[in-house]
Formats: structure tokens, sequence, C-alpha cells
């Protein structure tokens, strides 16, 4: 390898580390460092990063990162948030693209390079979203799933964008669009709808055999370079088919997560995506020509808003008219403003077939990475934004808060509320359900406070008292006669909305008992400090029964673990 490409990548390979550094240090995830790094080594460099070796290192970077999206989202997730999410999903995009288009337009740009521009912006990044939502430790709640299958729906739209556009560019450029080139669209869609299904047919039963089969072998080298084949090859057959490497990468994944050795199919392959997605997002600031965010800021700030704010509405509008609650509408609406990695796949593929210019594909990437930047922070804060908004239409719009937030109807649901000495359990999810389950049992009365519209149904088709509605709001509280209840449970992981149900809980009843779960030691002292009585956290919990059958194992007196178990809860906090 000649000394200047090694030279290129140390150099490369310090600006991520300290632009990922300083980002983990300001609590922001390192992504965001390593597009910062990209942007001022262009700045710095200019154009000598452009070398062949870099770029392809970067290019598996994001085949090895949507491999990995496929093989951790299988398509049986699409089950667990319903068909109404798909749907939605598809109907953003398209709205979102036509929406956008028009907008576009009035900055002076063609039809088809804004149409190209809305298409590439429709899109969110699952990446990103699933990155927070691990470091947040949140992928299983109902708005999380919600949020996933939204974004992993948008990543399969792409695939007959992928043929669209091409085809609608050639023709508008040769000035020969008529009514023939839908049929034309229409046809290798069709096409390459049927070579694809055909391929995913095979693949779902001869990809996982061959995978159980290389497994088998006990050889991890060779379990990594099957892995490494299976993909490239598959994603060059797909590249034949009309689609990019990357589209075939992330089927890949699809298929190989229906084999029972997915999991360690993911972890033999992370290590090599963390590096190489690593050089993909630093390489991406070297792809905006050097000063053309400075000449072009004021366009570029103008445009990245208008996305942000348009997709925000939609999405808000959409949810609120399939009856998703408006926390869950607010979250994951927050969770879809960035634009996604897929921007970069179609604005190189527009650039490499001469259907956009260089203008547009600066702009492209330019807004995407304004938009990767600034998506962090406000949806690190989406609990407390929304928390504001639902104050201020209290505040000043009652009737609209009653119809947007409540969720209750008043009439209905008091007379139903004779409790007395009861729990109000707040989350019906993986936690929420065993509590339940356990009171019913011993005949405990308890009601559900629930924000996901479809659990809350099916509570109520198996009798189970529940009211449909935020569990932080002070007024739902109220509805759920928490002044009268014995015990509060609260069984979601959010801190903040953990936070605002034991304010508003001793507000109403400051005799109340409070069981609050965590999983972050760190939260331990501010649940505390608010007024939790008893504080569960389920991987402290886990290791204390571990503890307690290893040590048993080893002929230990239970009195003797029983000691050491207080003193592992004194050590915890706990005591």
């Amino acid at each position: 390898m000649p000394s200047d490409i090694l030279l290129y990548l140390l150099i490369l390979l310090i600006a991520a580390f300290v632009g990922g550094t300083i980002s983990k240090s300001i609590k922001q995830p390192p992504v965001v460092g390593y597009l910062m790094s990209g942007l001022i080594l262009g700045l710095i460099f200019g154009n000598n990063f452009k070398i062949l070796t870099i770029d392809f290192l970067a290019e598996l970077g994001i085949v090895l990162l949507l491999f990995t999206l496929g093989l951790e989202f299988p398509l049986d997730r699409f089950k667990k948030s319903g068909q109404t999410t798909v749907i939605a999903a598809i109907a953003q995009v398209l709205l979102t693209i036509i929406i956008l288009s028009i907008l576009i337009t009035g900055f002076g740009f063609s039809f088809y390079a804004a149409l190209f521009m809305a298409t590439a912006f429709s899109m969110s990044s699952t990446a990103l979203i699933v990155k927070i939502l691990g470091d947040k430790d949140e992928m299983e709640t109902h708005p999380s799933q919600v949020l996933i299958t939204w974004t992993v729906t948008q990543d399969l739209i792409v695939l007959p964008l992928l043929i669209i556009l091409p085809t609608l560019g050639k023709e508008l450029f040769q000035g020969s669009f008529h009514f023939l080139v839908i049929f034309s669209i229409f046809k290798n869609l069709l096409v390459a709808g049927v070579l694809l299904f055909i391929v995913l047919l095979l693949g779902r039963k001869w990809v996982p055999y061959a995978i159980g089969k290389i497994s088998s072998l006990n050889n991890r080298e060779l379990l990594l370079v099957a892995i490494l084949l299976i993909t490239i090859a598959f994603g060059w057959f797909t590249q034949i088919l009309g689609f990019s490497v990357e589209i075939g990468a992330f089927l890949m994944g699809i298929m190989i997560a229906r084999s029972a050795q997915n999991h360690a199919v993911f972890s033999e392959i992370r290590p090599l995506r963390d590096i190489f997605a690593m050089l993909f997002f630093v390489t991406l600031g070297l792809l905006i020509p050097s000063g053309f965010i400075f000449a072009n800021f004021a366009i570029i700030f103008e445009m990245t808003l208008l996305v942000i704010i348009i997709k925000f509405i939609l999405c808000l509008i959409l949810l609120f008219y399939l009856g998703f609650h408006a926390r869950t509408s607010f979250f994951v609406s927050l969770g879809l403003i960035n634009v996604g990695e897929f921007a970069f796949v179609l604005s190189r593929m527009g650039l490499a077939q001469n259907l956009i210019s260089t203008h547009v594909f600066g702009l492209i990437v330019s807004v995407t990475l304004f938009s990767i930047i600034f998506f962090p922070p406000v949806f690190f804060s989406s609990a407390i934004i929304f928390q504001f908004v639902r104050d201020l239409f209290k505040k000043r719009w009652n009737g609209m808060y009653v119809k947007i937030f409540s969720g209750v109807n008043h009439v209905e649901t008091l007379p139903q509320l004779l409790l007395k000495d009861h729990v109000v359990l707040c989350g019906y999810g993986r936690v929420g359900k065993y509590v339940g389950r356990a009171l019913e049992m011993m005949q405990i009365p308890y009601i559900v406070v629930e924000y996901n519209h479809q659990k809350s149904e099916e509570l109520k088709e198996k009798g189970i008292p529940v009211i449909y509605g935020d569990p932080s709001d002070r007024d739902i509280l109220d509805y759920a006669q928490v002044d009268y209840a014995k015990a509060v449970v609260i069984a979601i992981p959010d801190l903040h909305t953990q936070s605002q149900i034991i304010v508003n809980s001793l507000n109403l009843n400051s005799e109340i008992q409070i069981y609050c779960r965590t999983h972050r030691e760190g939260d331990q002292k501010l649940l505390k400090a608010l007024g939790a009585t008893y504080i569960i956290q389920p991987e402290f919990e886990a290791s204390l029964s571990i503890t307690d059958k290893l040590l048993k194992l080893f002929g230990i007196s239970g009195e003797d673990i029983n000691g050491k178990l207080i003193r592992l809860k004194i050590e915890h906090g706990l005591g």
C-alpha cells in the first residue's frame, strides 16, 4: 500500500477518534463527531483525500452497516407494530416527495432536480435512530417499535425508487417524456420485482442452510469469510438487477436473520462494521466540495429547516389521524426529522449516472449532514419538548388540550373507577404485564394506564381495567384515582416520564407508595430524591438471583447468602 494512502488512513482514524471522543463527552452519538471530523478535514485538505482505496473502505462500511441493520431487524418486527405503521410510512414518503418537490422548485431548481432532492430527503436514518435508542435502552418500548418499523419500511421503499428515478431522469434529459415512460417504469419494476422475489424465495431456505453448515465447522474465521462472501456476492447480483450493493446487503441481512446463527453472525461482523462504518461517516464530509457549505450556507440552512418542519408536521398529522396517542405521535415524528444514509446512496448514484449536478449533489449531502447533526440533541430532549408543548396547550387552549393530549372520555371513564386501595399500573409491557397478572391472581384491584391504543383495546377485550392516556399527565393519574390508591407501579423505562409520574402522584396522594424500574444506576438518586419509595433495576435484580443460586451451588448457608445479598444492596444504594 503506498505510503500516502497509509498517511491519509492514519489521519482519518485520528480525526474519527478525536471527533468521536469529543462528541461522546458532550453526550452526543459518536457518529456526530465522525461527521464533523470529515467536514473539518475537507476544509483543511480539500480534495487530497479523494483516493480510491479510502473510498472503497468507506463503501464497504455502509455495506456492512446496512447488512447488520437487516440482521438486527428481521421482517417479523413488522408484525409487532402492525400494518398501520407500514401504511403510514409509505404515505409519509410519497406525501413528503410531492410536497418538497413543489417547495424546492421555488428555490429555482428544475422539476427533476427538486424531485430527486425531495426523494432523498423523505427518508430517515435507521442506523442513527437505532444507535440512539440502543444507548437510551429504549429499543423495546412501543414508540420505539413504531419508529423502527417506520424507518425500516422507508429503507425498503428505496428499492423501487432506485429504479424509478434513473428511468425518469434519462427520459426527461432526452426530452422524450410521455405516457410510455410510465409503462417503462412499471415494466422495470415488475421485472426487477419478480427476479428479486425469486432470489429472496431461494435465499430464505438456502442462506440459513448454508450458514448452518458453515457454522458446524466450528471455525470463526471461515464463518466471517463466508458471511462477507455471501453478502458481497448477493450485493453484486442485486446490482446487476438494477439495485445498489447496499440494498443487496440489507436484504441479505434480513435473510440471515431467519437462521439460528444470526446472533453469532452479528458478533463476528460487528467489529468490522464499526471500523468501516466509522470511515464511511468521516468520508461523508469529504464528499462536499471545498468551501461549498460556506458559499451556500443560507440555502443549506433554509432547506434543512424546510425538510425538518415538513417531515415533522406531516408525520404528526398521519399519526394523529391513525389514532396514535399524542406522546407516541410526538416522539415518532421527532425521530423522523433527520435525513437518512440512503440519501447518500441515492445522491452518489445520481451523480455517477449524470442525473444530478455536483451542486445538487453537494446540497443533498450538506442538508443530510446538517439534519443528522441537528437531530440527536432534539431527539434526546423529546420528552421535555413534549411536556412543554402539552403544558402550553393546557394553559392556553384547554379545549384542544383535552382532544389532543387527554385520550380519555370523561363521561365513560369516571363511573368505572370506583376503586379504593388499588394499584395504578403505568405501562403494560414486558414488566407491567407480569405485575398485572400477579395482582390479578391475588385478586388485588388494579388499573392500567397505557398510551398504546392497540394494547389498551386488547386489555379492554380481556376485561382488564385500563385507561388509554399518558401516565405522566396529572389529569390521567387523577382519573385513575391515585388519591385513593395504595401504590403506583411505574413500568415505563423513560426517565422524564418516570419523574413526571412520581411528582404528579405525590401531589395527588402524599402517602402513595411508588415502585419504579430503572436501567441506569445513575438515575437511582434522582428518582429517590423525587420521592420513589422503591427503585428496581432489572439487571441488578437478575444479578442477585444468579448470585443466590450460584452460592447455593457451593454449599453456602442461606443465612450467609442473605447477608451477602443485603451487603450488595447496600453497596448498590438500595439498602
